[in-house]
């Protein structure tokens, strides 16, 4: 089958030829459809996110199941799928409390176990999510970060209706965010995003009816000022990926205001904390999904609530790493790839 991996000290991904995946008793085969790739794919493009010789990234994906191991109920050949990244253990604290991206014993579909870059992926049954044989392919692989994103909105501790949300990073993940807020009620919604994301700005305040302000020309607190009813936000989705920017969102925050840090991070920051302690404001980490998150998300993005255009192109599996370099360079926001 033609698949991607990574090999150490190499840039970028190497098209080969592999063998298709021997599944497992608790796993079944699936031939993937459609395939996206996200941003924590970038660092093992890039090789700041280590993985194992020879891994096959790749973790947003729809298929259809072609092989079925012998201990698993409720999936048949034929069926359509929708995995998620997340494979539990179900017996540690935090599964057992229902926190499965929490696991003690995580493993994640793409970065500890071959993923969706490929023809064909071996899926544990716990990650399936069975879907609509005519959902559309692009919509199915989109799903796993309106996941993350609907995941995010719910950590937060407030209700948010009538809220003034602040947006920091308008990639995949901070316009799914924006969307999902204003379908739990936000007042205003405020996205910030460098000169370099102006296209992507214009798309969110276009399509979303949301407002927006270039970091890098533009003064933040002004337009806060001039959006929220009380010149700061209630609440703020960190969505940059740049750990740096987090000290400078705490005194954007009104008092008992929340900040929600979506992204992962991969590089040190200092932070001065005393806005946090006066302020007596709330900072919420999130990560991933759980299970029945995954689930909503795919009723979200299934019956329409989700606004794709604009955010996602398509291209072919064989020219995925044409892909990579177009969404790194920002000539395009999301890239799924069809498998022919």
């Amino acid at each position: 089958m033609l698949a991607w991996q990574k090999h150490k000290g190499q840039y970028g991904l190497v098209k080969s030829e592999c063998d298709i995946p021997q599944i497992k008793s608790d796993e079944v085969l699936v031939k993937v459809l459609a395939t996206g790739i996200c941003g924590t794919d970038f660092g093992i493009y890039k090789g700041y996110r280590e993985v194992d010789e020879g891994l096959i990234p790749g973790h947003e994906f729809i298929g259809e199941i072609v092989e079925v191991g012998s201990s698993v109920t409720g999936y048949e050949i034929g069926d359509r799928v929708v995995p998620s990244i997340v494979i539990k253990c179900g017996t540690c604290p935090a599964c057992i409390d229902g926190f499965e991206a929490q696991c003690e014993n995580l493993k994640e579909i793409g970065i500890h176990i071959d993923g969706s870059f490929a023809e064909y992926v071996a899926v544990p049954q716990v990650s399936l999510h069975k879907v609509d044989m005519d959902l559309d392919l692009m919509v199915g692989a989109s799903i796993e970060p309106v996941a993350v994103a609907y995941s995010a909105v719910k950590k937060v501790s407030q209700f948010i209706a009538g809220k003034d949300v602040l947006v920091y990073g308008p990639g995949p993940i901070g316009l799914y965010t924006a969307q999902v807020a204003k379908i739990a009620g936000a007042g205003k919604i405020l996205m910030a995003g460098t000169s370099a994301d102006k296209d992507r700005l214009a798309l969110a305040a276009t399509n979303y009816g949301v407002e927006t302000v270039i970091t890098d020309t533009d003064d933040v607190y002004t337009k806060m000022n001039e959006c929220f009813k009380h010149g700061k936000a209630d609440i703020i989705f960190e969505c940059t990926g740049v750990a740096a920017l987090v000290g400078d969102m705490l005194p954007m925050l009104r008092p008992h205001g929340e900040l929600i840090l979506v992204s992962v991070y991969h590089d040190d920051s200092t932070v001065t904390f005393l806005p946090a302690g006066r302020g007596e404001l709330t900072i919420k980490g999130t990560f991933c999904y759980t299970l029945s998150e995954f689930e909503y998300a795919i009723k979200l993005a299934t019956e329409g609530m989700i606004d794709f255009r604009g955010i996602v192109e398509t291209t072919t599996l064989d020219k995925l790493d044409e892909g990579f370099e177009k969404t790194m360079s920002k000539q395009a926001i999301k890239i799924v790839a069809y498998c022919n």
